[in-house]
């Protein structure tokens, strides 16, 4: 599939690569499929660029490259959701902000986003644990 795009303009998509939310991203209740570009070869930004709406494009992370001891507790119902048969399935992204002076971008620590790898079935996971921040600083405080 080809789509055009207001960040990268014509891209093509293949079907394998489209990931499919099991729920919208909160806030975005109309767009469920995504798929994951790099930003470039030599960060490890990556942008989650929505299929439904070409406009929007979210820079992602995984939060164990500024947060190493970050872990995310899935419920049943989420492993479930996910499909997922093992935790080497299991990708993690945090959605980033990036604000006029990069060194004060932050991640949602507090609702990720998990990729099952195997299937491209994602989920945006909310957690009920403060010492997970909504405005967590990427390059510290």
């Amino acid at each position: 599939m080809k789509i055009t795009t207001s960040r990268f303009g014509e891209i093509t998509v293949a079907e394998e690569d489209i990931i499919r939310m099991t729920e919208p991203l909160l806030g975005f209740p109309d767009l469920k499929q995504y798929v994951l570009r790099d930003h470039s070869d030599d960060t490890p930004f990556k942008w989650l660029q929505s299929l439904d709406d070409t406009t929007l494009a979210f820079v992602v992370l995984d939060p164990v490259l500024f947060k190493p001891d970050y872990a995310v507790r899935l419920s049943r119902s989420d492993v479930e959701d996910l499909q997922l048969e093992s935790e080497e399935s299991a990708q993690v992204y945090t959605i980033v902000v990036v604000p006029q002076d990069p060194k004060k971008m932050t991640a949602n620590l507090q609702a990720p986003l998990v990729l099952n790898t195997r299937n491209n079935i994602a989920k945006q996971v909310v957690l009920n644990d403060p010492q997970y921040p909504i405005k967590y600083p990427v390059f510290g405080e």
